[in-house]
């Protein structure tokens, strides 16, 4: 049976970044799950993160031996709009080189991907059969069972990280529980092609039906997020491309010229999900895993870099010496972990989920306040800053 310091669910992004932190960290790391087919894969060509600089910087310390640059597009600028209220945000009024940076999963999954001559990182494609405990010389240990056609075999590990996402096998399997609200909205997803240069330029339309942003993405395109009601999502997708743009063009007012399209849209589902725990025994959850929240202001995979970050931090990774009595996965570093969280997750799920209710309101009134105080923080730069300053340090 193979011991591993940390065994990590999940090989998408969050799951991806937490091996390469193991990795640099000298831990013995088991990356579970299949691998991602970024040639083939076409499901989430137009997924896109904007980063926050405190993700982006992260990210690029832990793929410290990657000799590929990150190919991103910054955001300077953000412009918030709605119907007669306008919001302006600068990332030069905040002293930042940028507001946040755009990038396609596709790159991102690239460029976090895990050589296979990475030594203290075994890769293992089957799916986890079982969870069980057992007690060691060493102390107690976390086993999972795995299933390759009529054979099992298992490995052991102090800590089990749950990084696979919002259906989650770790959080299941350790009976966490978890909540959810859904939106009665779906996304849709697609890559848009102005006639004008975004130049680095992000913008978001509050409308009675829903929320658009249009973000800069590499090659001068853009990147479409447009959170609407099921019914609607269902019926301008099901639309001939003519009408689908005609609504695009008529929310986004040719803020960037005629758009068009260049791929076929794609929906997901929107809810707000939250565990009654990041934690289990021998267990933290990470991400999706954990909590998500609407895509409104782009910070669900940052929020689960942050997870990772408070991880690492009240693991001691780096911090202690990796003999054998150092336990990643010991009941105090992990409530330590968890208390960290739960008092920001539950803060920034509220925060959203006001925005969305408040902006969602048809009534005059509602929107008279709405553009009353838009407008108001426009017109004063220190308002402003503290905006930007607070979405960079929501960690």
């Amino acid at each position: 049976m193979e011991d591993y310091d940390i065994a990590i669910i999940g090989r998408g992004v969050i799951g991806s970044l937490a091996a390469l932190a193991g990795h640099k960290a000298n831990l013995r790391i088991l990356l579970v799950g299949p691998k991602e087919d970024l040639i083939t894969k076409k499901m989430d060509s137009s997924r896109s993160y904007a980063l926050s600089p405190s993700s982006v910087d992260f990210i690029k310390k832990v793929a410290f031996d990657n000799s590929i640059e990150l190919n991103h597009q910054n955001i300077s600028i953000m412009e918030i709009v709605n119907n007669g209220g306008r919001i302006k945000l600068l990332a030069e009024d905040a002293n930042k080189k940028y507001l946040a940076k755009i990038v396609s999963h596709k790159t991102l999954m690239s460029y976090v991907s895990i050589s296979e001559t990475i030594k203290n990182i075994h890769q293992c494609e089957n799916k986890p059969y079982s969870l069980e405990y057992e007690n060691t010389s060493g102390g107690e240990r976390a086993v999972l069972t795995f299933k390759n056609g009529k054979n099992f075999f298992q490995t052991r590990s102090k800590l089990i990280i749950g990084a696979d996402g919002a259906s989650s096998w770790v959080r299941q399997k350790a009976g966490i529980f978890w909540g959810r609200k859904g939106y009665n909205q779906k996304a849709i997803i697609a890559d848009i092609i102005p006639e004008k240069e975004h130049k680095g330029v992000a913008c978001q339309w509050f409308y009675k039906d829903g929320i658009l942003a249009l973000l800069p993405a590499t090659n001068g395109s853009l990147s479409m997020v447009w959170s609407v009601s099921y019914a609607f999502a269902d019926k301008v997708m099901s639309e001939s491309q003519d009408i689908f743009l005609g609504h695009l063009n008529k929310i986004s007012q040719s803020r960037f010229g005629p758009l068009r399209l260049s791929n076929k849209p794609t929906s997901v589902d929107l809810s707000m999900t939250l565990a009654d725990s990041f934690y289990g025994r021998r267990i933290a959850l990470l991400g999706d895993s954990a909590h998500t929240v609407h895509p409104l202001a782009g910070l669900g995979l940052n929020l689960g870099i942050y997870d990772l970050i408070a991880l690492i931090q009240h693991g001691g990774w780096i911090t202690e010496n990796h003999e054998s009595l150092f336990d990643p996965g010991s009941k105090k570093k992990l409530i330590d972990y968890n208390q960290h969280r739960v008092k920001r997750i539950p803060k920034v799920q509220f925060s959203l989920d006001s925005l969305v209710g408040l902006f969602g309101l048809p009534n005059a009134f509602a929107n008279s306040i709405r553009n009353l105080g838009m407008n108001y923080a426009d017109k004063f730069p220190l308002v402003k800053r503290s905006i930007i300053r607070h979405a960079h340090t929501i960690f």
